[in-house]
């Protein structure tokens, strides 16, 4: 097959992979982070609003023991370098649903992080917004 050939199908299947594909956009209350995520076949891939702390990330749609179903994903943010970053988010998502975060810095220890509760996009507000990125700027 010629590269431009190759290329044209492999763009095409990227394509089709996103056709049953759900963006939601949510806030985490007290904090300035909006988490763009694009949800496909159980897999997850999301953004933060850059205008409050850059970083970006991937992961599933499962259950977790103790906590029910969730979004669970490796985060990486450009203003903490070293540091593996993991979300748990409450799904479906809803306002007023808790996530929680976790950091690693050796690969060996995860330590908790943060949490709270967080507002889906295009519904009423459940908690503040705030002026801080929930990993600091």
């Amino acid at each position: 097959m010629k590269p431009s050939l190759a290329l044209a199908a492999l763009l095409l299947l990227g394509a089709a992979g996103d056709a049953g594909a759900k963006t939601q956009v949510i806030s985490l209350d007290g904090h300035c982070d909006v988490l763009t995520l694009k949800i496909s076949k159980g897999a997850v891939a999301g953004t933060d609003d850059p205008g409050c702390s850059s970083g970006f990330g991937g992961g599933f749609i499962g259950k977790v023991k103790g906590f029910g179903n969730a979004v669970v994903a490796g985060v990486q943010y450009t203003s903490q370098p070293g540091k593996q970053f993991i979300i748990r988010i409450a799904y479906p998502l809803a306002t007023g649903g808790a996530w929680d975060m976790y950091v690693t810095n050796d690969g060996v220890t995860l330590h908790p992080f943060s949490g709270g509760t967080y507002t889906v996009q295009g519904t009423a507000a459940k908690g503040p917004r705030g002026t801080t990125s929930v990993v600091g700027r």
